[in-house]
């Protein structure tokens, strides 16, 4: 937090309404990755009632020590500018914090509005050794990847899962097995949107075979459940994946679909 704090002040803006957007707010975004390979290697499939267990247990004390830290800021530097220390604590979010740190909020403000932002680090977890990325489950215990050469060349890579080639985990639920259901897939959003005061980016997959009415309950689930946002990915769509499965010839979507005036064509 102290880190990413710092970032604001050092920034360079392209924009003068930019640097100020930015220092009136000091919004960050501290997150996660390699969820599904920690909370698998403990013993509990992704989804499960014990993996949201202890995903709750993660993202709560992320959360604490966060707002811990820039509570700590703001005695130090002084809260972000545009903090109004009634409004602030009376938002949904905040009443979700423990009372003693809602208690120092409003005594000595905070430095950042924002703090707590699940984005994909698809990268990122790629550099740190293929670790499952961000909230999501293992795409497949290996996958071929096009990766793009410094001399322009084209290849497909051959990638194993960390949780199988470093942890050992065998058992596990890797959307390339098609293992992880839908509702899964929406339960795990919901529930780390409770935790975060941004946003949660989270990809739902859905088979290729799955109805109108099946689609839509996966957005009416997650809305229901307070998500701010839901993303999915469908088999045999207009979007060729970047990911293909080494496991599960299944994954490779032949043909691709899309709709030209109002009427769906594949090929």
């Amino acid at each position: 937090v102290r880190m990413m704090d710092n970032v604001i002040d050092n920034t360079i803006y392209p924009l003068p309404q930019q640097e100020e957007e930015a220092k009136n707010k000091r919004r960050m975004g501290v997150g996660v990755t390699g969820m599904a390979n920690c909370i698998e290697a403990i013993g509990h499939p992704y989804g499960s009632e014990g993996y949201l267990q202890i995903m709750e247990t993660i993202l709560v004390a992320l959360r604490d020590v966060a707002y811990t830290a820039s509570v700590s800021l703001a005695v130090e530097k002084g809260p972000f500018p545009l903090f109004d220390a009634d409004k602030y604590t009376e938002s949904k979010f905040v009443k979700t914090l423990p009372p003693p740190l809602q208690e120092d909020i409003k005594n000595h403000g905070i430095r950042n509005s924002h703090l707590l932002s699940i984005a994909p680090t698809g990268t990122i977890s790629m550099a740190a050794g293929n670790v499952s990325s961000s909230i999501e489950p293992v795409f497949a215990y290996s996958y071929e990847r096009d990766v793009y050469r410094e001399d322009g060349t084209q290849t497909k890579d051959k990638v194993e899962d960390y949780g199988v080639r470093v942890l050992g985990v065998t058992g596990k639920r890797a959307v390339g097995k098609d293992c992880v259901t839908v509702d899964e897939h929406v339960n795990v959003l919901n529930k780390a949107t409770q935790f975060v005061d941004s946003a949660v980016s989270k990809t739902c997959n859905v088979g290729s075979s799955i109805t109108w009415d099946e689609f839509k309950e996966v957005y009416m689930k997650a809305w229901r459940g307070g998500a701010k946002g839901c993303t999915t990915y469908r088999e045999g769509g207009s979007k060729k994946p970047l990911l293909t499965s080494a496991d599960d010839p299944a994954m490779d979507t032949g043909g691709t679909c899309e709709w030209i005036n109002g009427v769906r064509s594949c090929e």
